[in-house]
């Protein structure tokens, strides 16, 4: 018995206790090709499972991606024809305010930041927000912040949340029209007061492009003192109720034209965003594939030579 034990040493074969009996590898290059070691079937075989589990999860990811490339796509047209609709609109009844220069020096100013109510558009919020700490910068004690949609709150909340007067939320959930812009603007001017309002938005310039633009109107007694306005006849004992009629006016077509372009150019960052998205999804997706192939390979080519090592260890 001793005489055989000595025999099979050589082929790696133990006897641990009376009831197992198993073959254990010796060296190093055996190790590699257990199923307990680096190269094993069992470390493999989790690596697969991780790999399968990304590529479903990157497969979901694109499907959400290109439906909501289409959503935004299909609302863009519709958003696209309003904007041009109101252009003529808005250019038209602004056309007093293009001849009134400026004031020089306001001791308060109301900043209106138009922005989304949602993400996944691309740096379209961001601009918005940078521009408006930016304008705050030159002056920070004289301004006071509106905000207009969820996502202008909850950026510029972060480091002007006590200049910020209050917000206007879900502005895009129900269709925003000139009566909502109105109701808007009569709440800011029954609890505000000013001498400047700015408005600053998102310009549309085509479905992948879009710049930031600003609007300025004064307010009623400013305008009153433009020399400017002697030229337009008014009944004196209502001049100043006249005006702040055609403040409040400005006003409300001017909130519209920010949210007509805002809402055009957020779709297009949109959609733009979400078929970049599309792509490195499938960009990602062929790259997993090739390691899941690879790593089914190398699994397969290990347990080839674990059943081929055992066999021939076993004839031996």
């Amino acid at each position: 018995m001793a005489s055989m034990l000595a025999g099979t040493r050589g082929f790696g074969i133990s006897f641990s206790s009376p009831h197992q009996n198993c073959l254990v590898p010796k060296s190093n290059s055996c190790n590699a090709l257990s199923p307990l070691g680096q190269m094993g079937g069992a470390q493999q075989g989790s690596k697969l499972k991780e790999v399968r589990g990304r590529i479903k999860s990157v497969k979901s990811i694109e499907k959400i991606t290109k439906t909501m490339k289409m959503i935004a796509s299909s609302r863009l047209k519709a958003a696209q024809t309003r904007m041009e609709k109101n252009r003529p609109f808005y250019e038209g009844a602004s056309h007093l305010f293009d001849f009134l220069p400026p004031p020089e020096s306001t001791n308060k100013t109301l900043l209106i930041a138009t922005a989304a109510d949602r993400g996944l558009c691309g740096a379209i919020n961001g601009s918005i927000a940078k521009m408006a700490r930016s304008i705050i910068k030159t002056s920070p004690e004289s301004y006071r912040l509106i905000c207009m949609g969820d996502k202008a709150a909850q950026i510029l909340g972060k480091d002007q949340g006590p200049r910020i007067a209050f917000t206007f939320g879900d502005i895009a959930k129900k269709p925003f029209n000139f009566a909502s812009a109105a109701v808007v603007t009569e709440k800011i001017m029954k609890e505000e007061s000013f001498d400047a309002i700015s408005i600053i938005h998102n310009k549309f310039v085509s479905a992948i492009s879009y710049t930031q633009d600003i609007k300025k109107i004064p307010s009623p007694v400013v305008l009153l003192e433009k020399p400017e306005l002697a030229e337009y006849e008014f009944e004196e004992d209502q001049r100043l109720w006249h005006v702040e009629d055609l403040v409040e006016f400005q006003l409300t077509n001017t909130l519209y034209h920010a949210f007509c372009e805002s809402n055009a150019a957020e779709l297009g960052a949109r959609m733009a965003a979400m078929d970049s998205a599309s792509r490195n999804a499938g960009d990602m997706l062929k790259q997993l594939n090739i390691t899941y192939n690879r790593g089914r390979q190398a699994a397969i080519t290990t347990e080839l030579t674990e059943i081929i090592s055992g066999a021939a260890a076993v004839s031996s």
